[in-house]
């Protein structure tokens, strides 16, 4: 918090807005309604938008989050410091310092918002803006922000109540009645704010919290920067509190100005009630801006003892910014010393007899400074005292000897050291050795004692010099931390000081004493010291001598002793610190920038007083854009020009809210700081903004965002527009442009755009000659665009949202926004594309809903999206209110039906008692629904009959092949809810029967209570509730997916129907998932006791296939209803769907299913060599079932395969085990553009137990193993991790192991293993080099897209893409459901635009991730996983954490490690290398360890010429010993290919076979 100017609150009142609370008055004034002025509501304007425009609505955003980010900001800080103080000070000192500070903050704070429940509700308008972040950033959704207003709310009534009023049969309308229309909870809210801003400024002898923050600090912290940091974060902890309140109370006032709207728009003494509390909230708020004005400008106490009080304005105290190192000259500079020098020091000559001073020119006594320059680096530090005449500021400074001082990297041992002290550190500097022949040694003062110790130093304007004694720097230590610091000096000073083990660090003082002997002793320094691990009770440091003898460098002492020196300064005439203070102006465009001085004259440097403030005056003449004013500290005399440090006072928009004086000066004052200093004016040419109507001109039409009226070339400039304007742009030249316009979260619509090298005019378009049709509404009127009228078909055809509302306005016969006269029940429509509700014009545009409608609705398989109905209370509510055919018609052609569409939207009532809400359909008498799919979400209010299709059925309708996937929300008290049909009757009216055939629910049923209701209604999956007694009814082939959450109610709840009383006849094979705890029907008891009728399923069997086969009655002519995706290459269903793009479901002889016909026949390859491995693809061709098996491993002697194995269309689903083999060193480029060994494994197929290496793929899409993965991959490498020298079979070049792993080069998508996967993934290695080359391009480790399983994997390889791209260590993409357990990443690189070190970027809808790590200098966060050092990685330890992992999972192997192996990182203990023994009996030879079980051990015997057997038989021959055999062991596979092995090998050799044979 160094930086304070930079908080929330001192960015407002320090460019004199006069704090936040005149922002509020400016925010709530920004809406006009009717005459009168209305309170914004900062979260409503917020998230709902209305009439504001211009940069009232940014504040309004802005001010929202900063204050949710300071609450945090400053909530954290303060957590910091208090741990920090805590870990400093004794225990029962932090306890006793924090007890104190909290008595006042409840004192001051506490007990106003204690009384009256303000404090809850405060939180809970907290609550309330935190729901309303969640949902801007689309965290959350709307109801979670309704609820917290609701909680809000709620809290208000609390605070009326507690008040001491109470409500009589109360009713949610007289409770706001009560709240809103007397002014009882603005007096409690008044009151609260007025002590708290009383207590902002108490009388001189009463404490308040500042007092008691600036007193814990100046206990907790030694030095003013410090100091300065807790106490402005507890004045900006208060203000918040404050500010808190101030909006509370304005969103109170708000929601009143609401309710009156609604419940009293003509009262006019409602409305001057309302305009008095508004009127006395701006004058709060200005009250609260003077309060806290005044504060900041008091005296703080800050300590208050018998010593004298210390009281200081926070501009009196001396920023962080200013204690930092300062390079100071020193002004009498010695280069070296000479006798003649020394003859001149007091202690020489009080030492010597002067009789005898001419021996110390005869001796050649000379010291060079050796280690002191001219310009040394000390840290300012400053510490608050009581204030006197002679020190009026209040504030001591001094300096304190730097120990990183600026030097040559040559220098480093001599300034650095990890061990000891760096020599250039070392007391022994302090003296110089004058080595006598044939006379005592003399160890005299060095030069750099005399330079740092005697001479006088300059920061610019200030001379210090070294402290003679310990009470020149006494205030330094007398504060509470030195004594609660035991009073040790090195404690104090740590952060100064070296601070390196058994260092011990001397304060030298500027006197000596030279202890002189006549005889052949050996002569001294004596130097004044204060020994900084000493403890000095009481702040009184007491000095002690310390002999040259004691320190010389072969003596321990010598090495570890360290010095430094405290400057004092010597006080000027005024007793004030002096600073230099100068202006400057940058940029370009015409500026001025002046101070002015105590006689009112102007100047452009002055040396003032730090602490004092300082006034400048400054401008910008013509078109200038002044950007901002900063403050630039120079702190090196050496260099006094150089900028040390540099921070922003004023930004752009600041200075814009300052007002002028007549001549266009503007004036700002700050405190001059204690480093000499430029205030600098930064300015740029700026252009003007002109707007201009080109048909109608009115005022407001455009307004700027932003407080300037002139803007820099290439800056953004942001403008809101009126209602009325439909289009905006401007000239480029001849070129005309027009701007794009957005509607933004509060409801208005911006436009933006880039401004030039010159002024610019933006012309506005608000006239409307003709309709302008956006999505079929019209922009200017409101008014619908008519549908076609396609006269060969007798329908009206809808292609967007306004023609689909024109329709509805025909039928109803409605000409609010049409023209027509006339309604037409019986009106056909057919929609020719998708479309959308949405008006662009009012984004809470509500659906006009089809009353009775008598046609034909074809959506020919479109949808219809953005539908809302949530302020409805008719009796029978829909998308269409009532379907009705004529009685006699027996025609099915002829009766009004709905087909063929998918509708998504939702439906609220607040009906009492709505009769009848469906999704599509509220009432149905005679119709027919055939292929509706409905996500209409449906709630609240009492309703009689629910249906996610249709409400009630009054008379014989069909519905058939309709499914709905919607959540119906609703109070406990209805007759009948079901995912279809909430309830069906008969009156018998028409003739037939009601059919329900070929329909599934995968939607939610859920209930909430309301008081004083609770009738419960029949709820079921398909149906809620059937009263039919004996009428035919038919309710086949359908099924329930999804769930009710009214368990507690299950003796009426049922998974197809909550009651059903009608004939059994047509009741049949229907079925639910298992996982709901009830049966299928309840009611009738012939038919809820039936299980015949619906049968529970797991979702295994859904998945399998099976009810599909059975839904469609064991029929797979075509004419089936019902389709799955079950093993056709496509993304496999998790149950039936009526599309018939997906697979046509058949049963195979051994009772599963399959979108195959017949069962392939099971055949078994054998794999031995490359060219029966190329002949894959065309066996699987003809039979995509058969399984391979790898005798061995596959050398592919450097060819090329051009075709993968299964396709898209015919998806491997066999068995491909590599029995622990590898296929190597041959290339893959297929033909179809993507290249892979496999192009696509099915949901049935599997491949394992195998590793490919030496490979370069190349394609479109490329992967190690796979294009699309549906099934399993299993105990599989992609890739090698090998290093070291080897010599190519094929080519016989000497290469490097790293030669040999897979590259993988893609130019969309690259994986090292597969592209998409959608199945499984497990206990599988990457560590091919994987390359996407387009600009957008995507790499992942295992998989660049995962929408399935990923789990105990591992991925080395190094990844990369361009700066556009994805790039991922495990996926690149983790889409839909996918999920990753159990993995790390470890990879040397990973490039691209988006990266991470486990998935590059993450879908909302994706599934878990979970135990995943990450190699730490990777992109990563908690989301990725864990973040582990490389050596953490590279350990047992690891091993045996993903061991524990994988623990009792019997499908996912365990891990191994060898440092010596796969880089030292864990490796999976797969099928490919197990513990294997291998016996040679005839020649005694045992091999045992990790290796391929099927590896054989060769014998190759050498050749008695081999240059190994001769230097053997030599060996032999010395030791009088003979060779009986020799040979070159070698592990090989059955081909004779070197295998693999891991570790060490165990080697035993029984010399019992060789006995007695020489």
């Amino acid at each position: 918090m160094g930086e304070y100017r930079k908080t929330f609150v001192n960015r407002i009142y320090t460019v004199g807005v006069t704090t936040c609370g005149s922002a509020l008055v400016r925010i709530a004034g920004a809406t006009e309604s009717e005459g009168f002025q209305k309170v914004a509501s900062f979260v409503n304007k917020w998230i709902c938008g209305g009439n504001n425009t211009g940069q009232t609505l940014a504040e309004i955003q802005a001010l929202c989050n900063e204050i949710l980010n300071e609450v945090k900001i400053v909530d954290q800080h303060l957590k910091e410091y208090d741990a920090e103080i805590e870990n400093t000070l004794q225990k029962i000192q932090y306890t006793e310092a924090k007890n104190e500070l909290n008595q006042q903050w409840s004192k001051d704070i506490d007990v106003y918002e204690t009384a009256g429940n303000v404090g809850n509700t405060l939180s809970a308008y907290e609550d309330y803006m935190k729901a309303a972040q969640l949902y801007m950033d689309g965290k959350t959704d709307i109801n979670a922000v309704e609820k917290s207003k609701q909680k809000l709310y709620d809290n208000f009534i609390e605070v009326y109540k507690a008040a001491g009023n109470s409500f009589e049969n109360p009713t949610d309308e007289k409770k706001k009645d009560a709240i809103f229309c007397n002014d009882t909870i603005d007096g409690v809210f008044k009151r609260s704010i007025w002590s708290m801003i009383n207590a902002l400024n108490k009388p001189s002898d009463e404490k308040n919290y500042a007092d008691a923050a600036a007193q814990f600090a100046y206990r907790a912290y030694g030095f003013s920067g410090d100091q300065y940091n807790y106490i402005v974060s507890s004045i900006d902890k208060q203000f918040m509190e404050i500010i808190k309140m101030e909006m509370m109370y304005q969103e109170f006032i708000a929601q009143r100005g609401d309710y009156f709207e609604e419940k009293y728009p003509d009262d006019e003494s409602k409305w001057e009630s309302y305009a008095a509390w508004t009127n006395d909230l701006n004058k709060l708020n200005e009250d609260v801006a003077k309060a806290m004005d005044t504060m900041l400008d008091r005296e703080i106490l800050v300590s208050d003892s018998t010593v004298g009080s210390i009281r200081m304005k926070l501009d009196e105290f001396v920023k962080p910014e200013d204690m930092v190192s300062v390079r100071m000259k020193n002004e009498n500079y010695h280069e070296k010393l000479t006798g003649e020098f020394y003859e001149n020091e007091q202690p020489i000559i009080d030492a010597f007899n002067e009789g005898y001073l001419y021996l110390i020119e005869e001796y050649g006594w000379k010291s060079n400074a050796d280690v002191i320059t001219p310009f040394i680096n000390f840290h300012r530090i400053a510490v608050p005292t009581p204030k006197t005449e002679e020190n009026p500021s209040g504030i001591d400074i001094y300096y304190i000897f730097d120990t990183s001082q600026p030097h040559d990297a040559e220098e480093d041992w001599a300034w650095n050291s990890d061990d000891s002290v760096p020599e250039n550190l070392r007391f022994y500097q302090f003296e110089e050795k004058i080595d006598l022949t044939l006379a005592r040694d003399q160890h005299i003062p060095s030069c750099d004692f005399i330079n740092l110790t005697k001479e006088n130093y300059s920061d610019g304007q200030n001379q210090f010099s070294c402290a003679k004694s310990t009470a020149e720097f006494q205030s330094l230590f007398a504060t509470g931390l030195f004594s609660a610091l035991s009073s040790i000096p090195g404690d104090y000073l740590s952060e100064y000081l070296l601070t390196k083990k058994d260092t011990k660090t001397y304060i030298a003082l500027s006197d000596y004493d030279f202890d002189y002997h006549d005889a052949w002793a050996t002569s001294y320094t004596i130097f004044h010291v204060v020994d900084t691990t000493g403890q000095y009770p009481g702040s009184s440091l007491e000095s002690s001598t310390l002999s040259a003898e004691k320190i010389q460098p072969d003596k321990s002492a010598g090495a570890y002793s360290a010095y430094t020196v405290i400057l004092k300064n010597r006080p000027q005439e005024d007793g004030y610190y002096k600073t230099k203070v100068d202006v400057a102006t940058n940029g370009v465009g015409d500026t001025e920038l002046e101070m002015v001085q105590e006689d009112g004259t102007t100047c452009q440097g002055n040396i003032v007083p730090s602490g004092k403030e300082v006034t400048l005056r400054f401008k910008a003449e013509g078109t200038t854009v002044l950007e901002s004013l900063t403050l630039q500290r120079h702190n090196n005399t050496e260099n006094p020009s150089e900028v040390t440090s540099e921070e922003t006072l004023l930004t752009k928009d600041q200075i814009a809210t300052l007002s002028p004086d007549e001549e266009g000066y503007y004036t700002y004052t700050y405190s001059a700081p204690y480093s000499n200093a430029t205030f600098v004016l930064n300015g740029a040419v700026g252009h003007k903004v002109y707007v201009k109507g080109t048909n109608q001109s009115f005022e407001d039409a455009i307004q700027l965002d932003s407080y300037v009226d002139y803007f820099e070339e290439g800056e953004n400039v942001e403008f809101y527009v009126s209602d009325n304007v439909k289009s905006v742009g401007y000239y480029e030249g001849n070129t005309y442009k027009e701007l794009a316009l957005t509607e933004n979260y509060e409801g208005d619509r911006k436009g933006s755009f880039v401004m030039p090298a010159k002024d610019i005019t933006l012309y506005y378009n608000a006239v409307c000659k003709e309709h302008s049709y956006d999505n079929g509404f019209c922009t200017k009127c409101g008014g619908y665009q008519p549908a076609d009228y396609n006269e060969s078909t007798g329908s009206y055809e809808i292609g967007n949202g306004g023609q689909m509302f024109w329709f509805a306005a025909l039928v109803n016969g409605d000409g609010e926004h049409t023209q027509i006269q006339e309604a037409k029940p019986d009106a056909h429509g057919a929609l020719v594309s998708d479309i959308s509700l949405k008006n662009s014009s009012d984004e809470n545009y509500e659906w006009k809903p089809i009353g009775e409608f008598k046609g034909i609705f074809d959506g020919q398989n479109h949808t219809i999206s953005d539908f809302s109905m949530t302020k409805v209370n008719d009796q029978s509510i829909g998308f269409f209110q009532n379907l009705m055919s004529d009685p006699n018609e027996t025609d099915e052609a002829k009766k009004a039906t709905l087909k063929n569409f998918t509708l998504n939207g939702t439906i609220v009532t607040t009906a009492e008692a709505a009769s009848a809400v469906g999704g599509v359909v509220g009432t149905t008498s005679g119709g027919v629904i055939r292929r509706v799919n409905s996500n209409v979400n449906i709630g609240s209010g009492l309703i009689y009959y629910i249906g996610g299709i249709a409400g009630l059925i009054s008379e014989a309708t069909s519905i058939e092949e309709s499914t709905y996937s919607g959540k119906i929300v609703l109070d406990f008290d209805s007759y009948g809810v079901g995912g279809i049909v909430g309830f069906v009757t008969d009156d018998d009216t028409y003739a037939g029967g009601t059919k329900i055939k070929d329909c599934a629910n995968y939607g939610l049923i859920t209930y909430y209570k309301v008081e004083n209701h609770g009738g419960r209604g029949y709820s079921g999956g398909i149906t809620g509730q059937v009263a039919l007694g004996e009428e035919d009814f038919i309710l086949s082939d359908c099924y329930n997916y999804g769930s009710v959450l009214a368990e507690e109610w299950k003796e009426i709840y049922g998974a197809i129907s909550g009651y059903c009383a009608a004939k059994k006849d047509g009741i049949k094979n229907n079925y639910y998932l298992d996982t709901l705890p009830v049966k299928g029907f309840l009611g009738e008891a012939e038919i809820a006791n039936d299980e015949e009728l619906a049968k529970a399923k797991t979702a295994e069997q859904f998945k399998s296939g099976e009810e599909a086969y059975l839904l469609n009655n064991e029929v797979t002519d075509g004419s089936q209803v019902w389709y799955q995706n079950i093993d056709n290459g496509e993304t496999p269903d998790a149950y039936p769907v009526l599309d018939d793009t997906h697979g046509t479901v058949y049963r195979w002889e051994d009772g599963t299913y399959s979108n195959y016909e017949k069962e392939p026949v099971e055949e078994t390859y054998e794999i031995r060599t490359f060219k029966e491995f190329k002949e894959i693809p065309e066996i699987v061709k003809k039979n995509n079932r058969a399984n391979f098996k790898l005798m061995n491993t596959i050398f592919g002697n450097g060819k090329t395969m051009t075709e993968s194995i299964g396709s898209a269309d015919n998806p491997y689903n066999g068995t491909f085990d590599g029995q622990g083999y590898y296929v190597y060193r041959f290339d893959i480029k297929s033909s179809d553009g993507n290249a892979a060994l496999f192009d696509t494994i099915g949901a049935r197929g599997s491949v394992k137990n195998f590793g490919a290496f030496y490979q370069n793929i190349e394609g479109e899409k490329a992967a190690g193993l796979a294009i699309v993965n549906y099934g399993l991959i299993d105990e599989c490498i992609s890739g090698s991790n090998l290093s070291g020298p080897f010599t190519d079979q094929l080519t016989k070049e000497p290469k490097n192991l790293t030669e040999t792993t897979t590259f993988v080069k893609g130019t969309s998508m690259a994986g090292g293993v597969v592209v998409e996967n959608k199945g499984v993934i497990r206990n599988t290695a990457n560590y091919a080099k994987a390359t996407a080359s387009a600009s957008d391009g995507i790499v992942g480790g295992i998989a660049v897209v995962n929408s399935g399983t990923i789990e105990n994997c591992m991925s080395i390889g190094t990844l990369s893409t361009k700066e556009n791209g994805i790039a991922g260590g495990i996926v690149g993409k983790l889409d839909k459901n996918g999920s990753i357990q159990i993995a790390y990443s470890a990879q040397t690189a990973i490039e691209g635009g988006t990266t991470g070190a486990v998935f590059g970027t993450k879908e909302e809808t994706a599934g878990a991730v979970n135990n995943t790590y990450y190699l730490d200098t990777l992109s990563g966060n908690e989301e990725q996983g864990t973040a582990k050092t490389a050596a953490e990685m590279k350990s047992n330890a690891f091993k045996e954490e993903l061991n524990t992992l994988v623990a009792g999972n019997e499908e996912l192997c365990s891990w191994t490690w060898n440092s010596t192996k796969n880089q030292g990182y864990p490796r999976i203990l797969s099928s490919l290398i197990t513990e294997v023994e291998l016996v040679n009996a005839s020649r005694g030879l045992t091999v045992k360890g990790m290796m391929h079980k099927d590896t054989k051990l060769q014998l190759n015997e050498l050749d008695k010429k081999n240059d190994i057997y001769q230097a053997f038989k030599k060996y032999a021959q010395k030791t009088d010993k003979q060779v009986l055999y020799s040979a070159e062991p070698t592990l090989v596979y059955e081909d004779g290919q070197p295998s693999a092995y891991e570790g060490n090998l165990n080697v035993k050799l029984d010399l019992s076979k060789y006995r007695g044979k020489g």
